[in-house]
């Protein structure tokens, strides 16, 4: 019998793994298509190519997309949509996307950009929900980067969450963010940010990863 679930417990595994591994082939084909139809002049395609792409947060396909948008390849001229997905392409790391979101929320005027955050924070505040562990970071750097006042106070929450979480890339942020916060109101700002934690799918998760419970270890010091 346990060789028998063990069997099944490989065979399931295998499966997950083939469907993952399928999954990426597809992507990859999809996003191969896409770029073919830019080269084929089929705009159209191409934006019906990249758009699922881009919903499942692959930077490079929210860039393309982006581009053929700001471009009115496809679809006519639309900046503000055009800005949404190269902030968040950004925000995946998508260096290239720099220029173009600082060039986009240059040119459009102050209540748009408004809405491309709200937008914004409304798909990273659900992934986080959903216990994405990206999402964090991505969070952070709205607050900091694309609103037009930034909120240290909101960073640094979602900056700790993100270094808490094992990402060291946020430690920088999370001091940074923390020296702009008032001596007296950090400590007020750090309980928000456990408080977030602990609401949040990551607490659950961390606390399984523990180890052995506190009945079962020495008492920390």
């Amino acid at each position: 019998m346990i060789i028998r679930t063990a069997v099944i417990s490989a065979l399931a595994l295998a499966v997950a793994i083939g469907a993952s591994l399928a999954q990426v082939l597809d992507e990859d084909a999809q996003f191969n298509a896409a770029t073919q139809a830019v080269r084929d002049r089929d705009f159209r395609l191409a934006i019906a190519l990249f758009q699922p792409l881009a919903e499942a947060d692959i930077p490079d396909a929210q860039f393309n997309l982006a581009v053929l948008l700001r471009e009115g390849r496809g679809l006519p001229q639309n900046h503000v949509e055009a800005l949404y997905w190269s902030a968040l392409s950004l925000l995946s790391d998508g260096s290239y996307a720099q220029d173009m979101v600082g060039q986009l929320i240059d040119s459009l005027p102050p209540n748009a950009r408004e809405d491309v955050v709200d937008r914004l924070l409304a798909r990273l505040t659900a992934q986080a929900e959903a216990g994405q562990t990206d999402a964090p970071r991505k969070l952070a750097r709205v607050y900091t980067e694309l609103m037009a006042e930034p909120d240290m106070r909101l960073a640094y929450i979602w900056f700790s969450i993100c270094y808490a979480l094992g990402d060291n890339r946020c430690l920088e942020g999370r001091d940074d963010t923390a020296r702009e916060i008032e001596p007296e109101d950090l400590i007020t700002v750090q309980i928000e940010a456990g408080e977030t934690f602990v609401a949040l799918p990551f607490a659950n998760a961390t606390a399984m990863d523990a180890g052995p419970t506190s009945a079962q270890s020495p008492a920390l010091r």
